[in-house]
């Protein structure tokens, strides 16, 4: 029988092989990654579609756009140019059925903070001296946005993987069991508020084929594929695609699931047989024309060889491409090749269950070194849009147009604070970086939306990380996306920090919100249409932070012109540094331009300097 692997190159060759965590608000070697599709189809978290929208008054972070649902790549980290996997979406959705996730608050471990002032210039970090901004481009044309690269500096957990304990990472221990799959999302279907699936008899409507041959048409049985993740977990992926933006794309997020595979989790030993999907392509066009190159005979398993081959290989020998390359090329929109992709998959299921049961995928990423942060917040990125687009994206119109409210929330915001934004992966990855948030930290997102800041921060940085949002809709999505998100967690054995909590109702008056203050290294605090007493209410919470601990938000607490003096010295002013930061295009959902946003640092020894010099004069005088 012939080797799916291609002769002299069994799999259980030796190997010297040598992966989680998440977080929240704005946005690192191992072999190089591919590149990030230029425009995937589907909704994502990053998707900046639809009108700007703001934040809720009662902590809810609302600064998220809403996410054209979808699991899709972030606008905001699109064609790099970079060799990178290409990660589903960004966070930010423009909430269109299929989006993702992102905002986030994080919480920073004891240090010391450089002074911070309240009139300063701004600054490129909050801690430390500024640095010479580097930049990447977006590997596209002269007129594309630049975005800093993230500092090289080592952050998150110091155990990313946790392969020997996958079943620890799911709801009540179960790991993966219970979790959304694909085909439930193309169907319409979402967990209602009593945990029922709800659907709509038409949504198969808003899909067409990806593969033109027979046996891959929109009609029952779907067409569909299997896909072996790392733990040992299978999902299946129909092979259909949207057809118009914003909805999910179930081919563009297997793909996705591939190159992060294939990047990140095979082992040096069998990289010749796995390979990469190293080219970027745009699953979303319609491609046209279509190679008329036939596809092998079904007991080959060759893939067409490009166009413009004189020959194909001969039938008995051994495939030579590896199994990236095989699956790019089915896949690419100039040839969609049905059955060479089911070829494909075959291999790679088949690789992929010998490496998992000889032990090799486990002992290569438990003895591989850390991620760099470029690399863990493109997998982390990635991973958690899958959650985003099963459980959040069915609820795209509801978080955009919002039901009537309960008496008791109507009364607690406005008009203008009733509206949904989401904060994006790469600001949340900044605020991480900025803030030295780690695994011994503590992070509080007041107004978490559905939560992708408080997640992202868990599994990014592997903080302890808590939220809460006001508004019944995106609070029960943050619920939903929790018991997702740790699924996911197992699936890819990931080593998310599983102290996460989300709490509903206004963050004023519930009572575990003052004790994760004080425990809190980071506070975010999406602020951006706040009215200025709920701003003062929150300078009132504050009062309990600790020394060090970090306040992030969109506006900012204190006046920048603040200077103490003997009037105003028990004013929240008078204990905080801050400093003022650029984020950069994309990095919001309610607008596409760059903006400002505000790092105060807790720092009573500015207080208590003042009160002994007025003491002293007071004596002298």
């Amino acid at each position: 029988m012939m080797s799916f692997f291609g002769q002299d190159s069994p799999l259980s060759s030796s190997s010297n092989g040598a992966v989680v965590a998440r977080s929240k608000k704005p946005v690192t070697s191992r072999p190089a990654p591919p590149p990030i599709a230029a425009n995937g189809a589907g909704p994502s978290r990053s998707s900046t579609t639809g009108t700007p929208i703001k934040s809720s008054s009662n902590g809810i972070h609302k600064s998220k756009h809403l996410h054209s649902i979808s699991s899709s790549h972030r606008k905001s980290d699109q064609s790099k140019g970079t060799s990178r996997p290409i990660t589903s979406s960004s966070h930010g959705r423009s909430l269109e059925h299929s989006g993702k996730r992102s905002k986030s608050n994080t919480k920073t471990p004891s240090r010391t903070v450089s002074p911070i002032r309240s009139d300063s210039e701004s600054s490129e970090d909050a801690f430390d001296p500024p640095k010479k901004k580097k930049f990447r481009t977006n590997g596209t044309p002269s007129g594309q946005t630049q975005t800093p690269e993230l500092d090289e500096a080592a952050y998150g957990p110091e155990k990313q993987w946790c392969f020997s304990q996958v079943d620890e990472r799911g709801e009540w221990g179960r790991g993966w069991a219970g979790f959304v799959p694909s085909e439930e999302v193309v169907r319409g279907q979402r967990r209602g508020f009593k945990g029922s699936l709800q659907g709509k008899a038409n949504d198969l409507e808003k899909y067409i084929p990806w593969f033109p041959q027979e046996g891959f048409e929109n009609k029952e049985p779907l067409p569909r594929v299997d896909l072996l993740y790392p733990s040992g977990c299978r999902e299946t992926f129909v092979l259909l695609s949207p057809n118009r933006k914003g909805e999910y794309a179930p081919i563009l997020e297997l793909r996705t699931a591939l190159s992060l595979i294939l990047s990140y989790y095979i082992p040096p030993s069998h990289q010749h047989i796995f390979g990469s999907i190293v080219d970027a392509l745009d699953l979303e066009k319609a491609p046209t024309p279509i190679s008329q190159i036939p596809s092998p005979a079904p007991h080959s398993s060759a893939t067409p060889p490009p166009d413009g081959a004189l020959h194909t290989p001969p039938v008995s020998q051994a495939p030579s491409e590896t199994i990236g390359n095989a699956l790019r090329k089915a896949m690419a929109p100039n040839r969609r090749d049905g059955p060479g992709f089911m070829r494909a998959m075959e291999r790679f299921n088949t690789a992929m269950e010998a490496i998992i049961a000889d032990g090799s995928v486990a002992k290569w990423m438990e003895t591989r070194p850390r991620l760099r942060k470029e690399d863990w917040s493109a997998l982390v990125d990635g991973v958690h849009d899958e959650a985003y687009s099963r459980v959040v994206g069915p609820y795209a119109n509801e978080l955009e147009h919002h039901p009537k409210h309960p008496d008791e929330v109507a009364r607690a915001i406005t008009a203008k604070e009733d509206s949904y934004g989401e904060l994006r992966h790469r600001f949340m990855s900044k605020v991480i970086e900025q803030t030295k948030l780690g695994t011994n930290s503590v992070f509080v997102d007041l107004g978490s939306g559905v939560g992708n800041c408080v997640l992202q921060a868990a599994l990014e940085a592997g903080c302890r990380s808590y939220g809460f949002e006001l508004l019944p809709v995106p609070a029960h999505c943050a619920r939903l996306q929790l018991c997702e998100v740790r699924r996911r967690w197992s699936m890819w054995a990931l080593n998310g920090n599983l102290d996460v909590e989300v709490e509903e109702g206004d963050f004023r008056f519930l009572p575990n919100v003052g004790k994760r203050l004080r425990e809190a290294d980071v506070v975010l605090v999406n602020n951006e249409v706040f009215p200025s007493t709920l701003n003062v209410d929150l300078t009132h919470l504050f009062l309990d932070l600790k020394d060090g601990a970090v306040i992030v938000s969109l506006q900012p607490l204190v006046s920048q012109s603040f200077k103490m003096s003997e009037s105003n010295c028990d004013s929240f002013d008078a204990i905080v540094k801050m400093t003022q930061h650029r984020y950069y295009n994309d990095w919001v959902s309610w607008k596409g331009e760059a903006g400002n946003y505000y790092l105060q640092v807790v720092d009573r020894s500015m207080r208590r300097k003042f009160e002994e010099d007025l003491n002293s004069r007071r004596r002298r005088g």
